[in-house]
């Protein structure tokens, strides 16, 4: 799995577009240079989390599917037609992946497990379990303008797949760290409304902030989007870490300084405490 995070920005006039680089093959190896953005037809983006190959699998016919739904090289996307193609690429996949089952066992076709009344029992019921057991475990994020209008689309997927807008407060938050930087965004108070230097800083805590799941790789891509275009952000690590020591949460180490723990003795009036400590 792993992190990916979308947000609205500067009125809705931005999105930033961000996710980790690590691929874990179970819980012996990872790979820390895998991409998890990509582009899409009509400067539309996305972020993806889950199987590597279900993911390679859904991104592809989703490109087919966008292509399909642009008319001409240069036309937009309308949000309901991304949202479709969405939900059609998903449906083909696991389409795939159930002719493969029903081959395997009960070795049947799709088109007899629908039509064909004259199988029995045994074979139905054990088609309907292998059936059953089919996921397509992929999370999306797909962003990007239309009539110079952000969308910005969460897929979840799994048993069956959800679809939904995701404008206001405009943070979209996919793979297994996303309760911690969904709960940072929140503390933050992130929202569309935000100038693009603060979610920028936002989006690093976020992310650094999601690494609590080892699940989580250090390294990330980010993907600035506007109307009409999109651009990788590449370096600025000074930059931002400029910013980190500035505005971000104060450290509490300093309040280690007895001075400090002195100040709780005196504000709460337990001062006898530490007179009483201190005698044999």
């Amino acid at each position: 799995m792993t992190i990916g995070i979308g947000l609205l920005c500067d009125g809705g006039k931005r999105i930033l577009l961000a996710a980790d680089m690590r691929a874990s093959y179970g819980a012996s190896t990872s790979n820390d240079q895998t991409a998890k953005l990509f582009d899409l037809p009509s400067k539309y983006c996305g972020a993806t989390s889950g199987t590597i190959s279900q993911c390679e699998d859904v991104i592809s016919e989703l490109y087919h599917q966008m292509s399909q739904a642009q008319k001409t090289p240069d036309a937009e996307i309308s949000p309901s037609q991304v949202r479709k193609c969405i939900t059609d690429s998903y449906f083909q996949i696991y389409t795939e992946l159930a002719t493969e089952a029903l081959r395997n066992d009960p070795k049947i076709t799709i088109d007899q497990y629908h039509h064909d009344r004259t199988l029995v029992t045994s074979v139905r019921k054990t088609a309907v379990q292998a059936l059953k057991s089919l996921i397509v475990d992929v999370d999306l994020i797909v962003a990007g303008f239309c009539n110079g209008q952000p969308v910005q689309f969460v897929a979840t997927g799994g048993e069956k797949v959800t679809v939904r807008a995701e404008i206001s407060p405009g943070n979209a938050v996919i793979g297994t760290g996303w309760a911690a930087a969904q709960s940072w965004l929140n503390y933050r108070k992130q929202n569309l409304t935000l100038g693009l230097a603060h979610s920028l800083l936002h989006l690093t805590e976020a992310k650094q902030f999601s690494e609590i799941d080892h699940q989580v790789g250090p390294w990330r891509q980010i993907i600035l989007l506007w109307p009409g275009d999109f651009k990788g952000l590449e370096g600025g690590d000074a930059l931002i870490q400029d910013w980190w020591n500035r505005y971000g949460l104060p450290l509490s180490d300093p309040l280690e300084q007895e001075q400090y723990n002195q100040s709780v003795l005196d504000t709460f009036g337990l001062n006898d405490i530490k007179t009483s400590s201190s005698e044999p």
